[in-house]
Parts: C-alpha cells; structure tokens; sequence
C-alpha cells in the first residue's frame, strides 16, 4: 500500500467513515517499518489501539479478584460488665484514696492550729464583724482578745445583776 492510499484512508479515519476492514489495514500499516517521515506522527496511535486490543481481562480475573478481596469474618468479642466498669472503678480508687491522704495530711499537719483555735473559742462568742466576716488584718489577733474580753464583761455583769 502506497503513501498516498494510506493519506486517503486517514482522511476516511478522521471524517469517521472508515469500515473495520479500512481501520485494520491503517493498524497493519503503521506497525510495519517503512513509514514516510511524514505520517510518523500517526504511529503512536494505531500501534496504541493495537497494544490496547491485545490486552484483556482473563476469564478468571472476576474470580481471582473477588478471592483476594474476600475477608474473613471477624468473630464479635464478648465483653463482661466487669471489663467494661474495670476502669472507672479504677477511677473511683485512685480519687478516694487521694481525698483520703489528703484529709489525713491536712489533720496530721494542721492538728495544733485547730485544736488552739477551737480550744480559744469554745463556748464563747465572737463578735467582731471583721472576725465574722473572716477579713484577715494585721490586728486580727487583736480583735479576738478584744472581743472575747467583752464577752467575759458582758457574762459577768450577767452574774452580778443574778445576785
């Protein structure tokens, strides 16, 4: 086939009124080796067209497929009530147990502080506003001597106007 039915025939191809018969000849053609330099460019794609006819999915390619794709069902673990409440029952612990040690701490190195103050005001009133309202001055101390000693006056002017 010469230079000049294969550009007819191109021209067929572009204008899509080739016939299967036409396009294999045009595939035959350009998979030979004596091609003018001119319709090189053309190459490319018959020898595309004929790599792409060649190559086809197996008979068995659905199958080999589905077989690799195929998992195996995993089994659901039972989980006890036990397993599930294991960590906030954990939870739970390690909070008491530093409520706990917190509390003895605060007894253990606090315990002369409380036991002075309580042993100060028992039975007896305050009744300092800045005392009541707990503002912390420098004259605090001065405030609670003063206002327990009106309370001493004031018990024992009670104990006078009773004899």
């Amino acid at each position: 086939m010469n230079a000049q039915q294969i550009e007819q025939l191109l021209q067929r191809y572009w204008d899509c009124k080739t016939t299967v018969e036409e396009e294999r000849q045009l595939r035959l053609f350009f998979s030979g080796n004596h091609i003018p330099q001119h319709l090189l460019r053309y190459k490319d794609l018959f020898m595309y067209e004929k790599f792409m006819q060649e190559d086809h999915l197996g008979e068995d390619f659905d199958e080999h497929l589905l077989n690799k794709v195929e998992t195996t069902a995993v089994k659901a673990k039972s989980v006890s009530i036990f397993s599930r409440l294991a960590p906030i029952a954990k939870a739970a612990a390690a909070v008491t147990m530093l409520l706990a040690l917190g509390n003895l701490a605060e007894r253990t190195l606090l315990q002369d502080h409380h036991q002075m103050a309580v042993n100060d005001t028992i039975g007896q009133q305050i009744t300092s506003p800045s005392m009541a309202l707990g503002d912390d001055t420098e004259n605090g101390e001065s405030q609670t001597k003063d206002s327990l000693s009106r309370q001493l006056k004031t018990t024992e002017q009670q104990e006078l106007i009773r004899k």
